[in-house]
C-alpha cells in the first residue's frame, strides 16, 4: 500500500489551464473561438435564458452578475430531484435538460481550455509536466475532488500508464463509432486514483449500474451520448436551434439497455452521493486516507460545498492512532487564507504540518521529494 495520498482539488488542474471554482461561470459562457456551427453556442443561449428567467426576472444578466453555481446547482437539484417546478417555465423534466446542459458545456469547455494550455505550455504546465515525469507510482495514491482527466493524461503522457483503478468498480471500455465496447486492459503499470464526486469520462448504467470508463481522447463521445436528441428538441422548440448536432445512444456494453448517462457530484450543496459509483469511491477514499502516513493536498482550498469530505477526514484523522503529517501546496491571491484554514481545521503540529504558497516551485517540489513523492 502507497504511504502517500495525494488529494487534489481545482487549483492542481489549474496548472493545466483548467479554470478554478470561481472562474467557472464565466468560461462556461464564453463563446469567443466556439465553432458557429457547433453544439456549445445554443447551449450557452439556454442556459443564460434560464438563468435571467430565474434569476434576473427575465432581465438579461452578464456572467458576473450569476449566483453561485453552487447555488443555481443546488436549486435546480432540490427542485428536479423531488419532482417540482421551478416557477412556472421549469418542470422537473425541463430542469434535468437545464442540468444535463450545465454538465455537457462543462465537459467540453474543460477539454477546450486543457488543449489550449498544452499548444502554449506555459510555465505552470511545464512545472506539472516536471511533477508528472519524476511521479513515483509505487508510492502514491490519489484522490482528485475534480471531474476533469489533467492527472490520467499527465501520466499516461509522461510515464506511459493505461490503467486506472479508480475504487468503484469501473471497467475500461472505448467507443467504436456509435457503440461503447468493453476494453482489454493495456499496460502492465495500474494507478489507483479514486474520484468520489465522479469524473467526465465515467458512463453509468441506470439499468444494471454498471460503469465504464473511456480514454481521454473520447472525451467529446461522452458529450454526445450525454445530451441526447430529446434534449436537443427542447432547445429547438425555444427557438435556440437551427439544426439538430450530432447525437450517440449507445447500449450498455453488459446488459444492451439503452440507460447511459452519468452521476456527477456538482458543486452542489446537496450533492448527489447516494449512488453506486458514489457509495464505492467514497469507501476506498476513506480506507486509503486510513493507511496512509502522509496526505499531500495540492491546489485543494476545502471549499464550503465539501462538508461531507470535510468530514470524513477530520473523522479518520481524529481516529487513527498516528497522526498523518499534512502538506498544503497552493498558490494565488488566496492562499494566506487557505493556509489559515488548514490550519484552524487541523490544528498546528511542529514538523507535521507543511505550506507552500507559490505553487508547485522549486521548495515544493523538493519537499515532495523528501517525502517520497516524487524519485529523486
Amino acid at each position: 500500500m502507497a504511504t502517500n495520498l495525494l488529494i487534489l482539488g481545482a487549483g492542481f488542474s489549474a496548472n493545466a489551464g483548467l479554470p478554478l471554482a470561481s472562474e467557472f461561470t464565466a468560461n462556461l459562457l464564453k463563446t469567443a473561438g466556439l465553432n458557429a456551427d457547433g453544439p456549445s453556442r445554443p447551449q450557452v443561449k439556454f442556459l443564460r435564458r434560464f438563468v435571467d428567467r430565474t434569476f434576473g426576472e427575465g432581465y438579461p444578466r452578464k456572467p458576473a452578475e450569476w449566483p453561485e453555481l453552487e447555488d443555481i446547482l443546488t436549486i435546480i437539484d432540490m427542485s428536479a430531484n423531488t419532482g417540482h417546478h421551478l416557477g412556472p417555465h421549469y418542470s422537473a423534466s425541463d430542469l434535468r435538460v437545464v442540468r444535463r446542459a450545465i454538465l455537457v458545456r462543462m465537459t467540453r469547455m474543460l477539454e477546450q481550455r486543457y488543449r489550449a494550455a498544452k499548444k502554449t505550455a506555459g510555465p505552470a504546465w511545464q512545472a506539472l509536466e516536471q511533477f508528472f515525469e519524476k511521479l513515483d507510482l509505487d508510492d502514491v495514491t490519489v484522490l482528485s475532488m475534480n471531474w476533469d482527466m489533467v492527472f490520467e493524461r499527465g501520466v499516461m503522457r509522461t510515464q506511459g500508464v493505461k490503467q486506472f483503478d479508480y475504487g468503484c468498480g469501473a471497467q475500461p471500455a472505448q467507443f467504436r463509432k456509435d457503440r461503447l465496447i468493453r476494453a482489454r486492459p493495456g499496460g502492465t503499470q495500474t494507478l489507483r486514483l479514486l474520484k468520489p464526486h465522479g469524473s467526465v469520462n465515467w458512463l453509468y448504467c441506470d439499468a444494471c449500474r454498471e460503469i465504464f470508463w473511456v480514454p481521454p481522447d473520447q472525451i467529446e463521445r461522452v458529450a454526445k451520448a450525454l445530451f441526447r436528441e430529446k434534449d436537443w428538441r427542447v432547445l429547438e422548440t425555444d427557438g435556440l436551434l437551427t439544426s439538430l448536432p450530432e447525437t450517440i445512444d449507445p447500449a450498455c456494453p453488459h446488459c444492451r439497455g439503452k440507460a447511459l448517462g452519468t452521476r456527477f457530484a456538482t458543486f452542489s450543496y446537496r450533492k448527489a452521493l447516494d449512488f453506486a459509483m458514489h457509495a464505492a469511491s467514497w469507501r476506498s477514499a476513506e480506507q486509503d486516507l486510513k493507511r496512509t502516513a502522509d496526505w499531500v493536498f495540492m491546489g485543494y482550498s476545502m471549499p464550503p460545498a465539501d462538508f461531507e469530505f470535510k468530514q470524513m477526514l477530520k473523522r479518520v484523522q481524529l481516529s487513527e492512532p498516528h497522526r498523518p503529517i499534512i502538506t498544503l501546496i497552493t498558490g494565488g491571491k488566496g492562499a494566506p487564507d487557505t493556509i489559515e484554514r488548514f490550519e484552524k481545521f487541523f490544528g498546528k503540529v511542529a514538523g507535521e504540518r507543511h505550506y507552500f504558497d507559490n505553487g508547485l516551485d522549486a521548495p515544493a517540489l523538493a519537499h515532495l521529494r523528501r517525502r517520497g513523492v516524487l524519485r529523486r
